[in-house]
C-alpha cells in the first residue's frame, strides 16, 4: 500500500497490515497420507491519513489489485516445480 500511496502522492501517516493465516494438516506423514489445507487468510488493515475517505477507499482498491501475493491466491496461478537429487532430475507423479 505504501507503494501505490507513494506513487499518487497521498500523504499516509500510519499504516499496518496485520496477516492471519488458517492452516491444517490431515492424515500422516508415517502413513504417506498427509495433506496440508489452507481454510483462509484474514488480513486486517489500519491507516492512518488526512486524505479523504474515497481516496483512501481507492488506494486499498488498488493496492489490492496491484498485490502479488493476493493475486497469486486468488486467481489460477500455474506453478511448476521440479526436484533434482544429487543434482539430476527427480521423477515426480
Amino acid at each position: 500500500m505504501t507503494q501505490v500511496a507513494s506513487k499518487k502522492r497521498l500523504n499516509i501517516r500510519k499504516e499496518t497490515v496485520k496477516v492471519t493465516a488458517h492452516f491444517r494438516e490431515q492424515g500422516s506423514v508415517l502413513r504417506g497420507d498427509a495433506e496440508a489445507f489452507c481454510d483462509g487468510f484474514e488480513v486486517e488493515m489500519q491507516i492512518e491519513s488526512d486524505e479523504p475517505l474515497p481516496v483512501i477507499q481507492d488506494l486499498v482498491r488498488l493496492a489490492r489489485r496491484m498485490c502479488f501475493t493476493e493475486v497469486a491466491l486468488t486467481n489460477n496461478t500455474p506453478i511448476t516445480v521440479t526436484a533434482k537429487l544429487n543434482g539430476n532430475p527427480l521423477e515426480q507423479d
